[in-house]
C-alpha cells in the first residue's frame, strides 16, 4: 500500500489530520515497486504498479530523472511545502493529478521501455503544481466544498507558469524534453498562438475562467488553451524582468516571492509580485494581455535578448501529406441525448459554412449521428474534396450546411538572432537558455 497519509504502527492503517487531507491523499495498492531518495533532508518515494505483462525498462534512469527534477524544483523555491512526498505511477494508464504531498500518474511500461524519461515532462508539471497551485493557490480555491468550483481567473499563471517550468527545469537538470532546444520549444508555442484567432479575442483571464467546469463552446466558435497562453505570457514577463534587472533577476524570483508570501493569488497579486522583483511598471502589460485581449507583440520582448521572430504561412501538412480541415469536434452533454458541435475556429471550412458551437447534430449526409465517437469516426473517414451535408438543430430551427473538405493554411514561426544583438543581450539570452 502506498499513500501520502500518515502511517501508524499497523502497516494497513493510516490517518489523516482532517477530511481535506484525506481527500488529497490517493491510495495505490497492489504488487508495487518502490524506490526512495532524499532531497534537502526531505524523503521522497517513487512507487510503480506494473501490469502482469509489464515491459522491462531502465528503472535507474527512470528514478534518477525524477530525482533530478525534484532537486531543481526545491533549489528554485529554496524549500519544499511538504514533509514527505510520494510519486504514484500506474502501468497501462494515462493522465495525472497533483496533490499536496503526492501525485498520481499514468506511465505505461511499454513507453518507459522505449524511453525511461517518457513520463518525465508530465511528472515535472504535476510536481511543480505542489508549489504553483497547491501552495500558491488561486483566491477562488477552497478545501472541501460541495458547491461547484467558481471560475478561476488566474489559471493562466497556475497552469501556464507550470508548463514554463516543467520544460525549463528538465533542461536545468540536463534532460532534454521533446523539443530539442528552448528556442525550438518557443517557436512551436508561438506557431500555435499565431495560428489561433482566439488569443486576439479573449484575455488570459477570460480563457482561465472557462478552462475548467465550463461546457465546451463557452468561447463560442473559438477554442483556446490557458496553458499555452499562460506559458507565453510567463516567458515574455521573464524576458522583461531579466532586461530590467540586467540579468540579476527572473521569474524564479517571482515564484519564490509568491511561495514565501503564502498568499492567495489573483491577477493583481501576481502583478504586484512581478513589479516588486522587476522594479518596473508592468500594468500596461497586464492591461493588454492578462485583463485585455491584445495579441502579444513577441518581437518587442524577444528583441530585449537580441532575438527576432519571423512568421511564414503555408499549407498545413501531417506526416508529409496535406492536412484535412477537421477543426470541428463534438461532445455529449450530461442529461441530453445526442451530440453538440464545437467549432474551434470560425475561419475553418465548418465555420465558414455557417455551423456554430453548440449546434445539435442531427445527421451527416443523411445518416444520423448520436455520439461523439460516431462523429469522430465519420470525420476521420473523410478525404480531401469530399462534400458533407451537415444537418443540425438550433433554437431558431433546423439548419443544413454544405462543407467541402479542403486543406488549410498554418503559420510557422522561426526565431533568429538579430545581427546587431549586443553582448549584454546575448548574455541575457544564454541565461534564459535561448
Amino acid at each position: 500500500i502506498a499513500t501520502a497519509l500518515d502511517t501508524t504502527s499497523n502497516s494497513h492503517w493510516f490517518t489523516a489530520a482532517n477530511a481535506a487531507a484525506l481527500m488529497e491523499a490517493p491510495i495505490l495498492a497492489g504488487r508495487l515497486r518502490v524506490w526512495r531518495f532524499t532531497e534537502s533532508g526531505v524523503p521522497h518515494r517513487v512507487v510503480y504498479w506494473p501490469l502482469p505483462n509489464a515491459a522491462s525498462f531502465d528503472t535507474t534512469a527512470f528514478v534518477s530523472g525524477i530525482q533530478a527534477v525534484v532537486h531543481q524544483t526545491i533549489a528554485l523555491f529554496g524549500g519544499a511545502p511538504y514533509k514527505a512526498y510520494t510519486f504514484l505511477f500506474q502501468d497501462g494508464a494515462y493522465g495525472a493529478l497533483e496533490h499536496p504531498s503526492s501525485v498520481t500518474l499514468g506511465a505505461p511500461s511499454a513507453d518507459l521501455a522505449r524511453d525511461p524519461h517518457a513520463a518525465l515532462a508530465e511528472t515535472a508539471h504535476e510536481f511543480f503544481h505542489t508549489w504553483n497551485l497547491m501552495t500558491i493557490r488561486p483566491v477562488e480555491y477552497r478545501d472541501i466544498d460541495y458547491r461547484t468550483q467558481p471560475p478561476v481567473t488566474s489559471l493562466w499563471f497556475s497552469e501556464g507558469l507550470t508548463m514554463f517550468y516543467a520544460d525549463l527545469l528538465m533542461r536545468r537538470a540536463g534532460i532534454q524534453p521533446s523539443d530539442a532546444t528552448r528556442t525550438a520549444h518557443l517557436e512551436r508555442l508561438m506557431s500555435r498562438y499565431v495560428a489561433n484567432p482566439a488569443y486576439g479575442r479573449f484575455s488570459a483571464e477570460a480563457v482561465s475562467r472557462v478552462a475548467y467546469n465550463a461546457d465546451p463552446g463557452s468561447l463560442g466558435d473559438y477554442s483556446a488553451s490557458t496553458h499555452l497562453q499562460g506559458e507565453l505570457i510567463g516567458t515574455m514577463l521573464d524576458l522583461t524582468i531579466r532586461n530590467n534587472t540586467d540579468g540579476q533577476r527572473s521569474m524564479d524570483d517571482v515564484m519564490r516571492l509568491l511561495f514565501n508570501q503564502r498568499r492567495a493569488i489573483d491577477g493583481h497579486v501576481i502583478e504586484q509580485a512581478v513589479e516588486a522583483v522587476c522594479g518596473c511598471d508592468v500594468t500596461p502589460f497586464f492591461d493588454a494581455h492578462v485583463r485585455g485581449a491584445a495579441p502579444i507583440d513577441f518581437n518587442r520582448y524577444l528583441g530585449l535578448i537580441g532575438l527576432t521572430a519571423h512568421v511564414t504561412t503555408g499549407p498545413a501538412v501531417f506526416n508529409g501529406e496535406p492536412e484535412r480541415d477537421l477543426r470541428i469536434w463534438g461532445w455529449e452533454p450530461q442529461g441530453e441525448r445526442g451530440v453538440r458541435l464545437v467549432i474551434s475556429d470560425p475561419s475553418s471550412a465548418w465555420g465558414r459554412a455557417g455551423l456554430h458551437s453548440r449546434d445539435q447534430l442531427v445527421a451527416l449526409n443523411g445518416a444520423a449521428v448520436a455520439t461523439w465517437p460516431g462523429l469522430r469516426a465519420k470525420l476521420q473517414s473523410l478525404h480531401l474534396g469530399d462534400t458533407v451535408r451537415v444537418q443540425v438543430r438550433r433554437p431558431s430551427g433546423p439548419f443544413e450546411a454544405t462543407v467541402v473538405v479542403a486543406g488549410f493554411e498554418r503559420p510557422a514561426v522561426r526565431i533568429e538572432r538579430l545581427p546587431n544583438a549586443t553582448v549584454a543581450q546575448r548574455r541575457l539570452a544564454e541565461a534564459a537558455i535561448f
